[in-house]
């Protein structure tokens, strides 16, 4: 079984105004939802991640400045549970950026917690569509500097 949460928004600033923000960890707790991030945008770095009510460790997967950053959790193996949160920057012929934010759950543990991963009666998934929005309102706010 597998779970996709996917949202997107579009960022009047150019896919490297939003990777500098988006892979600047240490700053996360100054405007996301998650409360502190501690790591690097690199693949292979090991990320600790602290969100309301959770703690948790991930690997960033994938770093393509300026395009993509994937970071994934697995509990015992893949087929347990695997969590992958995908981030895909796309350049807007208007010169602004398109995020894609996508995460995906799969394994054996997501069907008893899918209630948890399931987008609300709305099809808005909250936590992903607020840190778009903060993600935004950062970028841009640095923009008009």
């Amino acid at each position: 079984m597998s779970i996709v949460i996917a949202t997107s928004i579009d960022i009047s600033a150019t896919p490297e105004e939003v990777w500098e923000v988006l892979s600047d960890f240490p700053t996360y707790g100054e405007w996301s939802n998650f409360s502190k991030i501690e790591g690097v945008a690199q693949v292979g770095e090991r990320l600790s991640m602290r969100m309301p009510g959770m703690s948790f460790r991930s690997t960033v997967t994938v770093a393509t400045p300026n395009r993509e950053l994937e970071w994934a959790a697995q509990i015992v193996s893949m087929r347990i549970f695997d969590g992958r949160h995908n981030f895909v920057l796309t350049s807007n012929p208007d010169g602004t950026t398109h995020l894609a934010n996508v995460e995906t759950f799969s394994g054996a543990l997501v069907w008893p917690f899918q209630g948890l991963f399931r987008q609300n009666k709305a099809g808005r998934a909250n936590g992903y569509d607020g840190f778009n929005q903060a993600l935004k309102k950062r970028v841009e706010s640095r923009r008009s500097r």
